[in-house]
């Protein structure tokens, strides 16, 4: 057979003849010793098959191998018709089919056979001897047949078991850990030789069995593979666990989340693994532990020890008797001591005749605590200072306090001179001495120290304002406190005058006005279009009183109250500007949703748009209207051109607020529907009805149909002509945010605001708002970002 024919098929068996006699070994019994076990007094070779071939190499450097007469070195493939030496031993080999033989030869190149079988794995098969049969039988025939049929039976169990072992498979069976008992039982019987099954293929039942282990019991598959392993686990059973806490019982168990009852538990049933344990009784810290449970029936104890969850506080103050709150609660009068749980406390001191006082502190587990004592001061009085008339002067020891209406803090026991100073009015003094804690009221009547004023106005029949209350027509004397006043004159048509005047005692003073005519107003149109059809109307503006006073529920600190005059006149759009507009100037810009409700149809007034964007806008109308621009862009940063031209801009805070705000009396609205809250009928869009559970605050029974914002001009217009200046959106003005000077007197004409800040100012209400603050008309809002409820109207001079 050549190497060819041999490379053709599957190498399965190599056998090795030798002295010993000749044995059979499969791919799963290499490497094979070689050499030592052949006779010889050294440690041998090793034989290994790989991929289909045969190699040899020496076990150790003393060991002498050729291969045709040629040493070797390292792992050296043999070959078809190949000469082999290991030391004194000689072997040709050969290749037969699947059989690859090594025989021994003498140096007469005869084999050295012992003529002896071995089966797979290296077995020995030994042939049964037949005994001879007695010389005196010869002649028996019964004798001789039954010699003949126990010779035939032998040779048949024995030509069995040979066929046994070459046609059985090798099965290796692990089973972790290692079991008290295995049996292996199927309709063949398997034989164990070296702790491997020899087995013919088929079904087979598994039995094992450990103890602490559940019993295995199993049906295995043996296929036609030559060699084969299967494993198979073993599983614990279960162990049991006792739990005991201390110094209480009555602990809630949990074992991984999942509550096991109340201590003392007793001998509970948990399969072998770990486990998280958890105990909770009540005043004592939360308890973890993990949880090992052996299993194999072993009995475990666990006692928990609970530690405590509380400490003992105690708290003292100077002088005792003070009442102790604590969270909230009353607990007990000074000195106090008690045991509360770990935690974080809002301690409350109060006492008749001292001041609160307030500490927070935290309480931690198992750890006193003992407060420092508390030096409680005595309780500071209070002194509501009025005035007729109000706005007068408060000093106190010669220090000014603020104006009235005035409450002061003043110490009590002490006597005190408070001075009350107007300009224009008599000085009242008063000397007062207040008890601990006491609350005195002291109102003052002022007299006023009385100027004239002679006041010829033309024409005739113009309005006369004093401090923006009307006060005739014409010619008028007026006896006025020798204080600064404000004094307007106006008419319809007419520029009106405004002046500061300080009426004095000594001496009468006469004015004489004369309105001029307001030519550009006159030849104006009571309204315009803009470049997008948007409609403005004309306003002439005038003295009025932004803000709001400080007693007027819901007023904030930024609505100080001052005088504005307004004599430029101004055009204002009569609606905010929509989505539909604002995209023909920027049309990637969408206004969003809120909470699933869509702010981007096109009748809708356009809103998450930062003040930046709208000024743009602006810029945008004038570049098609072909009108100076108010804004420009320097620095990054837009700024104004001053004074302002007529291009297209947002109102200013103080024409929002004359538009938004006056009446033809010369009084100021507080709500766009009037002076009282909440609306009694329907005049805007703000947080309504329709808004419950979109908002977090709504107007109690007031439904105007729209949850977020409505179409513009939904609504009915205010006396001006103008729509939704009170809701619907709120909306960006020109204007920095600043805050006015509370006691300032200064007249302040057609105002633009601080030249600089980092926010601007947003007025009006809008659909988010139902409060009582945010709805009055003098309500001021600032930011800098784009908001869903915040979008703008357009303005601009007439010339």
């Amino acid at each position: 057979m050549t190497d060819t024919d041999a490379a053709a098929s599957m190498l399965r068996q190599i056998r090795v003849t030798d002295a010993s006699g000749s044995r059979l070994y499969t791919r799963a019994d290499f490497p094979v010793a070689f050499g030592a076990c052949l006779g010889t007094d050294t440690g041998g070779a090793f034989l290994h098959l790989v991929a289909n071939r045969v190699y040899i190499d020496a076990a150790d450097q003393g060991t002498r191998v050729l291969i045709n007469h040629q040493p070797v070195t390292g792992r050296r493939e043999i070959r078809n018709g190949d000469l082999l030496h290991v030391e004194a031993a000689s072997f040709r080999c050969e290749r037969v089919a699947e059989v690859f033989s090594l025989s021994q030869y003498d140096d007469g190149m005869s084999p050295s056979v012992h003529h002896r079988d071995f089966a797979a794995h290296g077995e020995l098969i030994e042939p049964v001897a037949v005994s001879a049969p007695v010389a005196g039988r010869q002649s028996g025939k019964r004798g001789a047949r039954l010699f003949a049929f126990t010779g035939l039976l032998l040779f048949a169990l024995l030509v069995s078991g040979i066929a046994y072992v070459f046609t059985a498979k090798t099965l290796l069976i692990e089973i972790h850990p290692q079991p008290d008992r295995v049996s292996l039982s199927g309709k063949i019987w398997p034989l164990k030789i070296r702790g491997r099954y020899l087995v013919q293929p088929g079904e087979y039942s598994l039995q094992a069995s450990k103890s602490g282990y559940y019993p295995l019991r199993t049906d295995l598959k043996v296929t036609q593979r030559r060699s084969q392993t299967q494993s198979f686990a073993l599983q614990k059973m279960p162990g049991y666990i006792s739990v005991f806490s201390s110094p209480t019982s009555g602990a809630r168990i949990l074992i991984d989340n999942r509550q096991y009852g109340i201590t003392p538990i007793e001998k509970l049933e948990l399969a072998a693994g770990s486990y998280a344990l958890q105990a909770h009784a009540a005043r004592y810290q939360p308890y973890s532990t993990q949880l090992v449970i052996a299993g194999q029936g072993q009995h475990q104890d666990l006692h928990v020890e609970l530690l405590p969850g509380w400490s003992e506080v105690a708290i003292e103050s100077k002088p005792a008797g003070a009442e102790v709150w604590l969270n909230g609660t009353k607990q007990g009068i000074t000195p106090w001591r008690a045991e509360l749980l770990a935690g974080e406390y809002r301690l409350e001191l109060r006492h008749q005749h001292y001041l609160p006082y307030t500490q927070d502190f935290v309480v931690i587990a198992d750890q006193p605590l003992n407060l420092p004592t508390v030096e409680l001061f005595a309780s500071i009085s209070h002194l509501m200072i009025t005035s007729t008339p109000p706005r007068a002067v408060v000093s106190v020891a010669g220090i000014k306090r603020g104006v009235t209406p005035l409450s002061v803090r003043l110490e009590p026991n002490i006597e005190h001179q408070v001075t009350l100073f107007k300009p224009g009015f008599s000085t009242s003094r008063h000397a007062l001495v207040l008890q601990p804690g006491e609350r005195r009221a002291l109102w003052s009547q002022l007299e006023a120290i009385l100027g004239s004023i002679i006041v010829n106005v033309d024409p005739h029949d113009a309005q006369i304002f004093v401090n923006g209350k009307p006060v005739g027509h014409g010619t008028l004397k007026l006896s006025l406190p020798s204080t600064r006043h404000t004094l307007e004159i106006k008419k319809s048509g007419y520029q009106t005058v405004t002046k500061a005047i300080t009426p004095l005692a000594a001496a009468p003073q006469v004015l004489d006005i004369s309105l001029r005519g307001i030519a550009s107003a006159q030849r104006a149109p009571h309204s315009i279009r803009a470049p997008q059809g948007q409609e403005l109307k004309l306003i002439i503006g005038g003295t009025f009183s932004m803000g709001a006073p400080r007693r007027q529920q819901g007023r904030r600190s930024n609505e100080t109250l001052h005088m504005v005059t307004l004599r430029r006149p101004f055009y204002i759009g009569t609606q905010e500007i929509t989505n539909a507009q604002f995209a023909a100037f920027k049309a990637t810009h969408r206004s969003g949703t809120y909470k699933g409700n869509d702010l981007s149809a096109p009748e809708l007034p356009v809103v998450n748009v930062s003040w930046e964007d709208a000024a743009r806008y602006c810029n945008w109308l004038s570049e098609r209207h072909g009108l100076d621009q108010v804004y420009r862009q320097q620095g990054g940063k837009i700024t104004t051109v001053r004074p302002l031209p007529s291009g297209y801009r947002l109102p200013t805070e103080s024409e929002w607020a004359w538009v938004a705000r006056a009446r033809a009396d010369g009084t100021t609205l507080r709500y766009s529907w009037g002076d009282s809250f909440p609306p009694i009928r329907v005049t805007g869009n703000y947080a309504d009805q329709s808004a419950v559970g979109l908002l977090d605050t709504t107007i109690n029974g007031y439904r105007d149909g729209f949850a977020v914002t409505a179409p513009v001009g939904s609504f009915r217009a205010n006396h001006w002509g103008i729509f939704n200046l009170d809701g619907n959106v709120a909306e960006w003005c020109h204007d920095y945010h600043g805050i006015h000077h509370s006691l300032s007197e200064a007249i302040l004409i057609d105002p633009l605001g601080p030249e600089a800040g980092d926010r601007r100012v947003i007025r009006g209400a809008s659909w988010m708002r139902g409060d009582l603050g945010s709805m009055r008309l003098s309500y001021r809002d600032r930011d800098n970002r784009r908001r869903p409820d915040v979008g703008f109207r357009i303005a601009k001079y007439i010339d």
